[in-house]
């Protein structure tokens, strides 16, 4: 991806998983990646592995819930390098219960991971690309911020939110020069959703419903964010691109008959 070295990207909940991902491959076209988590291991391990493979990265800490903890993490990652060039949010979980059943404890930290901590990290960020008059920002959403599915309430809400939020931030942050996009990942096998992909009747209802009859890969989401996060996407804000081998259009089709 042309026009991403010598760049600064900060990505927040790249400990692990498709975050992990989107780290290594920004270092591969040669960005500097400061990866922010809550657990010590993985995002140091992260910066670490980057490291080992001739890349240039660091680890650290950030609790998205807490805007004390996302206000030094912006300001030790901005004092590393001078200034913030990309930033992507992927910090996110879920849980699972019928929405009657839902509880209130549930509710909030889902909510206070995948919406808040998107607010508070991206309001700090912004703050630096206003300042700077440019910048990208790249929210990982979900195919549940386009539609529906049983027993996740707090994750179909907040994966709205945020899709609509960051819509927003386009909106308004258009006139700095600073972009604000998303990525609706399909089905990705991860260490988040690990126990699903295991029941063979989860795989089979999944690939029957998705065109390509497969699952998606957790670098085919990193490209996709890396795309719209370049010089390459200069011209796109706003949007929302879905990696998800067809699942949504299948979806929506089946909706319309």
């Amino acid at each position: 991806m042309r026009g991403l070295d010598k760049k600064v990207a900060l990505i927040a909940g790249g400990g692990r998983g498709i975050g992990k991902e989107i780290a290594k491959t920004f270092a591969d076209y040669g960005t500097s990646v400061i990866v922010g988590s809550r657990t010590e291991d993985q995002y140091l391990g992260t910066a670490d592995e980057i490291r080992s493979m001739g890349g240039d990265a660091h680890g650290l800490a950030l609790d998205v819930r807490e805007q004390a903890s996302v206000r030094e993490f912006v300001e030790q990652a901005n004092s590393l390098y001078g200034h913030i060039d990309i930033f992507v949010y992927c910090a996110g979980t879920n849980k699972r219960m019928p929405a009657e059943q839902y509880t209130q404890e549930a509710w909030e930290e889902i909510i206070g991971i995948n919406l808040t901590g998107a607010f508070l990290t991206c309001q700090e960020v912004g703050k630096r690309m206003i300042e700077q008059r440019s910048g990208s920002i790249v929210t990982i959403t979900s195919m549940l911020s386009h539609i529906a599915t049983p027993n996740q309430s707090a994750y179909t809400a907040s994966k709205g939110g945020l899709l609509q939020y960051s819509k927003l931030l386009a909106v308004e942050w258009a006139q700095y020069g600073i972009r604000v996009n998303s990525v609706s990942p399909g089905y990705i096998e991860t260490d988040l959703n690990s126990a699903n992909f295991q029941r063979q009747s989860f795989r089979d209802g999944v690939l029957g419903k998705t065109p390509m009859e497969r699952f998606g890969l957790s670098s085919e989401v990193a490209q996709a964010v890396c795309f719209l996060a370049s010089p390459e996407a200069s011209y796109i804000t706003g949007t929302s691109i879905p990696v998800d081998g067809g699942f949504l259009a299948g979806h929506q089709n089946i909706v319309m008959l």
